[in-house]
């Protein structure tokens, strides 16, 4: 899965893909980005998040990364959380 952000596209692998789909499947608030996610694989095209649904992707990156300690998050993921990170500053 790509995901576009303001520094370039980031690239997850499918097991990153995959778990951060089941992550935001369990946060109710978190369904919009979750079909977000797979609108753009169903088109095979890019993720674009809104600013709402980069607050909620960096939400649910933080409570998992705090749940494992960081250790079985893939690189893709911390990529993907500095981006949004960046991005939102940038706002």
């Amino acid at each position: 899965m790509r995901i576009r952000t303001s520094g370039g596209m980031i690239e997850l692998s499918d097991r990153e893909a995959g778990e951060l789909r089941e992550r935001l499947r369990r946060v109710a608030s978190a369904q919009p980005t979750e079909e977000t996610i797979a609108v753009s694989a169903n088109a095979s095209t890019s993720v674009t998040f809104t600013h709402t649904q980069k607050v909620t992707v960096i939400d649910v990156l933080a409570q998992w990364m705090n749940e494992l300690g960081g250790e079985e998050i893939g690189e893709g993921l911390f990529k993907l959380r500095d981006a949004l990170t960046a991005d939102l500053e940038r706002e």
